[in-house]
C-alpha cells in the first residue's frame, strides 16, 4: 500500500520532531473539520482534536502501516469523537437542560460542510438536514462527503464490514433526500 506520508511517519516513529509537526500539520484540518461535524462545538472540536493528537504521538510507535497513515489517525479521531459525543449527551441529559437551552447549543454550531455548487446558505440547510438524521447516517455522510473517504477507509475506521458502509450510505441518502423533500427543501 503506497502511503504519501510513509517517510514521515517512520521519521516521527525516530523520534524527529519536525516530520511529527508535518504530520499533525498536514491533518489537522481534516481531524478538526471530523470533529467540528461530530460534536457540533468548535470548542469542543478544538480540544478534542489537542487529545487527538496526543493519543496519535503515544500510539505511533504502534503504527505498522498495514493501513495509511490518514486511515488509522482518522480510526483514533472517529473513536474519540464518538466518545467525546456520548459523553456530552450524558452531561447534557444529568443536567436536564431545557429545550430552549437545547435549541440555543444546536443553533450556536455553524457549520463547515464542503459540497460543490452550494452556497454557504445552502450548504447549512444541507447539513441541518443531514445532523436530523440517526447519528450513524452522520457519521457516514460525514466521512464519505466532507472527511472524502473512500468506501474502505469508512469501513476500516469503523470496523465494519465493505457492504455495510456501503448500505448506510445509500440509507442516509434515501432519508436525506426524504427529509428533504417532506421539508420542502430545494437545494
Amino acid at each position: 500500500m503506497s502511503d504519501p506520508m510513509a517517510a514521515l511517519v517512520q521519521q516521527a516513529q525516530g523520534g524527529n520532531k519536525a516530520a511529527l509537526s508535518s504530520l499533525i500539520g498536514q491533518t489537522e484540518q481534516r481531524v478538526f473539520n471530523l470533529a467540528y461535524r461530530i460534536l457540533q462545538n468548535r470548542q469542543e472540536a478544538e480540544d478534542l482534536c489537542q487529545e487527538i493528537f496526543l493519543r496519535m504521538w503515544r500510539a505511533l510507535p504502534e503504527f505498522r502501516g498495514e493501513s495509511k497513515f490518514t486511515t488509522w489517525l482518522h480510526t483514533i479521531a472517529t473513536n474519540a469523537c464518538l466518545n467525546r459525543r456520548r459523553k456530552l449527551r450524558r452531561e447534557l441529559t444529568a443536567q436536564t437542560e431545557t429545550d430552549e437551552e437545547l435549541e440555543h447549543l444546536i443553533a450556536d454550531s455553524s457549520t463547515e460542510p464542503s459540497r460543490e455548487g452550494l452556497g454557504r446558505d445552502e450548504r447549512e440547510q444541507l447539513w441541518a438536514e443531514v445532523n436530523k438524521l440517526p447519528a450513524k447516517y452522520v457519521l457516514v455522510l460525514t466521512l464519505f462527503y466532507q472527511q472524502q473517504l473512500s468506501y474502505e477507509e469508512i469501513a476500516r475506521i469503523l470496523d465494519l464490514p465493505l457492504g455495510t458502509v456501503k448500505a448506510q450510505l445509500s440509507r442516509a441518502r434515501r432519508a436525506l433526500a426524504a427529509s428533504l423533500s417532506k421539508d420542502g427543501e430545494t437545494l
